[in-house]
């Protein structure tokens, strides 16, 4: 009689303390995606600006390649350039905007065809979000329908540079 009693307690007791455990059990948190990290105030990568730069447009600036914006409509909006580079045929225009440096190519017939856009993601960052490139290398390279998208290391800086097929 005894035996049974003291058997009821432990398994009473057993049920009570897994109860107070499994409410004690922290539920792990989940890990951070690369893509949900912003590094720039003004353009950063995510799911979202991927499906923007394979339409030619670098969200959240005044750059895209999809229609015949000028570099006058880029002045409109940022003013005039930091820098400009006159080489004869392809003038170069750089802007500094909230410490991201962005770069801009115009052709003889002043159409914008590749902008580039520095940033600050790792390799393995870059190729976590945008996954496999079209062709591998040292360049991460993505054909898309009327775009390409190419990401390439200037002075330990990761830069996008997108462009006209």
């Amino acid at each position: 009689m005894m035996n049974l009693k003291i058997v009821n307690l432990l398994i009473t007791l057993i049920a009570v303390l897994l109860f107070i455990s499994s409410c004690s059990t922290q539920v792990p948190k989940e890990k951070i995606k690369v893509e949900d990290i912003s590094r720039h105030s003004v353009f950063n990568l995510d799911a979202e600006t991927i499906k923007d730069l394979e339409k030619g447009i670098i969200k959240g600036t005044p750059l895209r390649l999809d229609n015949d914006t000028k570099m006058s409509d880029v002045e409109r909006i940022w003013g005039k350039p930091n820098e400009h580079f006159d080489n004869e045929d392809i003038q170069t225009y750089r802007y500094t905007i909230e410490n991201q440096h962005f770069i801009i190519d115009e052709d003889e017939m002043n159409e914008i065809y590749t902008i580039q856009v520095e940033l600050d993601y790792s390799k393995d960052e870059i190729l976590e979000i945008m996954g496999k490139p079209t062709e591998p290398g040292n360049i991460f390279i993505y054909e898309k329908e009327n775009y390409i998208i190419q990401f390439e290391k200037f002075h330990n800086k990761w830069r996008l540079i997108l462009r006209k097929r």
